[in-house]
């Protein structure tokens, strides 16, 4: 009789609905992650000068990008000043008539000049400095502990002027010009005062949840194991969660820029540098989702390993040397810990969160697995891990080496000479003699021949 028929249909029916409630939490802690990757981004990147600094003036490293700002600086300049004025006046009266060609021709030569000079320290020492004091009060303001845009038509701006201005130096006309180029050249608004009451709410909803969200997700997480029946599953559930949500948010970003680019962006020729500038200021969230995919692919291999299939029985065989001695276990993870350290981009208080949590699933599998093996293998050695490892390593490498030989053994083997049809030679023979086409004497030394092998 099988176990469903001996089951009850109440208990069957309570095992389905707690089922359907560890899932339906579980998407529930897939929503929370993806909310609370967003807004822990926007904290970290958004709001954080030094993170926004940095970030950005790693965008005149993309050509496209540095492009487009060359041909914003040369723009403006050319919009702000008459700079065929200042040509004509230079010239001698007999070739004023050659500003306007003059002036076409060094516009056009401008992009390039200061395309090349936007590579060099100066142009992005300026640059990065125009980004800090503009971030720097932008946050202020929005935390709200600025007065700088607090009166009515007040403003929060880029400026670029001492960019303009160097431009203009790059391309020999800056002590002509500097004078005429106006205060407000190459100001960008950011915000303005009638939108700030709207900018200080959302900023400080997005704080609250930055730190709100993840607290909540991993109670979510830890709720869905313990609520369900089988560990194993809920483990399982928790990687396809983590790898769904890693994808989703991955492709969410993608549209998003799409959407960003084609509506804000007018000119076609500025799209791909819009398209780069937001994959590298987004280069730390899309980092985020892809460790995403990467731990919930772990999970998945754990929930795996925990089964009771052949191949897992056989792995955790080969790895109960290994764990019977923790500090090997432990040692491999202090290195993954040190790992993702030194390899993120921003060391802060939630990288470092999400490492030591990485760590406390990490020590804890370890410790399950530990007493798993103990009891299917209780006379495995951590002395026999590591040779029994180098035992299979070397008979694979003399297995791949002893096939490599015999491979180039058959192939330096000339093939045996076709075999040699005697009988069927003699056939042919006899129906030559027997028409006359040979002679007794020939037919008797054609048949000596071939007997013989000739």
């Amino acid at each position: 009789m099988s176990t469903q028929e001996t089951t009850p249909p109440a208990t069957r029916a309570q095992t389905r609905g707690r089922g359907t409630a560890v899932w339906v939490v579980l998407v529930v802690s897939g929503l929370l992650l993806l909310l609370s990757t967003f807004a822990i981004w926007i904290n970290r990147v958004a709001l954080n000068t030094s993170v926004f600094t940095d970030t950005s003036t790693s965008l005149l490293d993309n050509p496209e990008i540095r492009s487009a700002v060359a041909n914003r600086a040369v723009d403006e300049l050319f919009a702000n000043v008459d700079v065929q004025a200042e040509i004509e006046s230079q010239l001698p009266e007999d070739y004023q008539g050659l500003s306007g060609a003059a002036t076409a021709g060094l516009r056009q030569a401008s992009y390039q000049i200061v395309d090349r000079a936007l590579e060099q320290p100066v142009f992005q020492d300026l640059f990065k400095v125009a980004l800090r004091e503009s971030h720097t009060t932008l946050v202020q303001v929005l935390e709200g502990g600025g007065d700088r845009v607090s009166t009515e038509g007040g403003e929060v701006t880029l400026d670029l002027r001492a960019i303009i201005v160097e431009a203009a130096d790059r391309i020999g006309i800056g002590d002509q010009v500097v004078d005429r180029i106006p205060a407000d050249a190459g100001r960008i608004v950011i915000l303005r005062s009638d939108e700030l009451d709207t900018a200080q709410s959302a900023v400080e909803l997005l704080k609250t949840l930055a730190w709100v969200l993840p607290i909540l997700t991993l109670i979510a997480f830890g709720f869905a194991v313990w609520l369900a029946r089988d560990r194993r599953r809920a483990v399982r559930g928790v990687g396809v969660v983590l790898v769904v949500v890693g994808l989703v948010g991955l492709a969410a970003a993608r549209i998003t820029r799409n959407y960003l680019v084609n509506e804000l962006v007018a000119r076609r020729d500025d799209r791909e540098a819009a398209n780069n500038a937001w994959d590298i200021l987004t280069e730390l969230m899309r980092g985020s989702f892809r460790l995403m995919v990467v731990v919930g692919l772990l999970f998945l291999l754990a929930a795996w390993l925990a089964g009771p299939g052949r191949r897992a029985l056989a792995t955790r065989g080969w790895l109960a040397p290994g764990l019977a001695n923790r500090a090997w276990a432990y040692v491999a993870l202090a290195v993954v810990g040190l790992v993702l350290l030194l390899t993120t981009e921003v060391a802060d208080f939630a990288r470092l969160v999400v490492v030591a949590v990485l760590l406390a699933l990490g020590a804890t599998w370890i410790e399950l697995t530990r007493r798993q093996t103990a009891l299917e293998f209780p006379d495995a050695e951590a002395s026999t891990f590591f040779s029994d490892t180098w035992s299979r390593m070397s008979s694979w490498w003399d297995e791949q080496r002893a096939a490599s030989a015999a491979r180039g053994a058959s192939q330096s083997v000339p093939p045996p000479p076709p075999a040699t049809d005697v009988s069927g030679r003699l056939a042919s023979l006899a129906e030559l003699h027997a028409s006359g086409a040979l002679s007794d004497d020939e037919f008797a030394a054609a048949k000596a021949r071939v007997l013989a092998g000739e």
